[in-house]
């Protein structure tokens, strides 16, 4: 016996007894196995494949999607959002892609009276704050030094009491 199937959906497989086997070609949707493709239709008696598949998951976050004939729609890497300033971090949204957030705490110069700041844009920059100085004593004047902190000076003329007849001294510890 005779088995007339030539394992296509394209065809319409029969056995004429008088001529054999007879492959009719059909018409209509199909598929050929690749999942890169959609739209597959029969075509003189084989399928032939569609418009390629659109694979963009419309995520700005990831690079370019690809296909791959065996396993179908690929997400491209995960982007790296790098806006090349230190003192940022880095995030990037599904909806509107990367987006940087100044960190302060990333600009930390190590000095206690310095005012340490960053910018999207310009990244870390540092201010000095004589405010953050104050050693306690009455008869010294702080300064805050971007290189070095805080430094004091004994300044005697801060320990002046207005009475002439006294001898002011400043003893700061």
């Amino acid at each position: 016996m005779v088995t007339c199937i030539d394992e296509t959906a394209c065809t319409d497989d029969a056995c004429d007894p008088g001529s054999g086997c007879t492959f009719a070609p059909l018409d209509g949707p199909c598929s050929d196995g690749n999942p890169c493709t959609t739209g597959d239709v029969c075509a003189d008696g084989a399928c032939s494949p569609g418009a390629a598949l659109d694979c963009d998951d419309q995520n700005p976050c990831t690079g370019s999607e690809s296909c791959d004939p065996v396993s179908g729609c690929q997400p491209g890497l995960v982007m790296a959002c790098d806006d090349g300033v230190d003192c940022t971090v880095e995030t990037c949204d599904v909806v509107s892609g990367c987006s940087s957030t100044p960190e302060d705490a990333a600009c930390d110069d190590g000095i206690g009276c310095t005012n340490d700041d960053c910018d999207a844009v310009a990244g870390c920059s540092w201010s000095a704050d004589d405010a953050n100085c104050d050693d306690g004593a009455d008869c010294t004047s702080e300064t805050c030094d971007l290189d070095t902190g805080c430094t004091s000076v004994t300044d005697s003329a801060l320990c002046d009491d207005g009475i002439p007849c006294t001898v002011d001294a400043c003893h700061a510890s």
